[in-house]
């Protein structure tokens, strides 16, 4: 009975120093989802993003993010104006996820969401003002469908390069575990192997339409997390940490 005991304790070690090298650059990867504020224009024509709660770290990450998004759409030939960075399109409150290296301090991926209808109906009208938008964001529940949009991404940091399915694999959580009960509208540029709209199909999203947005036509897709989750393709042993971590973030 001892031998058994202590084999099994071995194994049971053996597993969790496996497990712990070579995935514990989890543990280096966070994620926040940032309530903010609708951008303030300060005396010297200069914008403040601020966060609802009041907090230095918070800030800071804001600022990074602002940083991040600029070089992500530097080599885009998409037509981007001051607001594509400083959010002075927002009209309300709205929601800011960040994945980021920990140690660092360095945004990996992040998007903003919201759930203003008349900013999300204006959206989806695109470069056309004066065209009906291709879905009436007024037939939903208030709280109920949000747009997700600016995904910006760190493709020359390592972390991100070497941890890239993570990553996204992390946003998608943490925009799950806020959101479940919501549907949600994403939009994919249309590229010449459709790579974009391809993941999005393949995490359960549906295409509505399209619209020319910033001079790019767009496919227009509409997911819901009630109907969809059963479809993300999640290994068991990611979902562990996954949730270990939230439980752990709770309990901080």
């Amino acid at each position: 009975m001892l031998v058994f005991l202590i084999a099994t304790l071995l194994s049971a070690g053996l597993i969790y120093l496996f497990i712990y090298y070579k995935y514990k650059f989890i543990f280096g990867i966070k994620a926040k989802t940032i309530h903010l504020q609708k951008p303030i224009v300060l005396a010297n024509n200069t914008t403040q993003r601020n966060s609802v709660i009041n907090s230095r770290a918070l800030q800071k990450l804001i600022e990074h993010e602002t940083h991040l998004r600029k070089k992500a759409y530097s080599n885009t030939s998409i037509k981007t104006a001051e607001s594509f960075f400083n959010d002075t399109d927002m009209q309300s409150d709205y929601f800011l996820i960040i994945i980021y290296n920990h140690k660092t301090n360095t945004p990996l991926l992040s998007a903003r969401y919201y759930f203003d209808k008349a900013v999300i109906s204006k959206c989806l009208k695109g470069d056309d003002a004066t065209t009906a938008p291709i879905l009436n964001p007024y037939k939903f529940n208030d709280n109920r469908l949000f747009l997700i949009d600016r995904m910006s991404a760190n493709h020359n940091h390592s972390t991100y390069r070497k941890h890239r399915n993570y990553i996204h694999l992390l946003f998608y959580f943490q925009l799950y575990i806020y959101n479940k009960n919501c549907k949600f509208i994403a939009m994919a540029r249309k590229q010449k192997f459709e790579k974009l709209l391809t993941k999005y199909i393949r995490l359960g999203l549906n295409i509505v339409g399209t619209t020319k947005h910033m001079g790019k036509e767009h496919w227009v897709l509409l997911g819901d997390f009630k109907k969809n989750r059963a479809n993300a393709k999640q290994s068991i042993l990611v979902n562990i940490f996954l949730l270990t971590k939230v439980f752990i973030a709770k309990f901080k």
